[in-house]
């Protein structure tokens, strides 16, 4: 789907389909270039993560094995309240792996860092977090190196995989949902 279907819908588009398949396309050379002569392990943060994931695997010009982690991550009035609860566990074994955490957008970082902490517990041989997209003011996560995409202003994104209340997935590019739609869906 295209912006111009859900036009009214939008504020603004922040990253068009071209731009998101040539900066995916350089992510997944670098991490080429990085995991060069090893099969990493990506692990997709379901939903809002899988398009990036699979194009990224896609992009990459080796072996990699993809797995999938579904978090969901509680907060109050736009603010991380700290939980996270696992809703679907990683099946694959990442023990003396190379681990690459995928997400489509790191906001606060309370996920991300639970991520870490939760596979680090599993005895990979590294882990780093990929993600297309990140909020300028999010911390870094101490040694674990990580691949950005693209620094986005404040917002609610969506497209490009990322939702809102199970919309705009299919959307080719990611935007910021306009005020007056998210203000309407939280008034009901």
């Amino acid at each position: 789907m295209d912006a111009e279907h859900v036009a009214a819908d939008l504020e603004s588009v922040l990253l068009t389909e071209e731009q998101i398949r040539e900066r995916v396309a350089a992510l997944a050379a670098e991490l080429a270039t990085d995991y060069a002569g090893r099969t990493p392990v990506m692990v997709g943060v379901l939903a809002g993560a899988a398009t990036f994931t699979v194009d990224l695997a896609r992009a990459y010009p080796g072996q990699v094995e993809i797995g999938w982690m579904a978090i969901k991550s509680y907060s109050t009035r736009n603010r991380a309240s700290g939980s996270v609860r696992l809703l679907k566990d990683l099946d694959l074994d990442i023990e003396n792996r190379d681990v690459i955490i995928v997400e489509g957008v790191i906001d606060t970082g309370l996920t991300m860092n639970w991520l870490i902490g939760n596979l680090r517990q599993r005895g990979p041989r590294s882990i780093a977090a990929c993600a297309l997209m990140r909020r300028p003011d999010t911390p870094d996560f101490g040694d674990t190196r990580a691949y950005v995409g693209f620094d986005v202003p404040p917002g609610l994104i969506v497209g490009y995989g990322l939702d809102h209340r199970g919309r705009y997935r299919n959307l080719s590019c990611a935007a910021v949902l306009a005020p007056h739609v998210h203000a309407a869906v939280s008034a009901h």
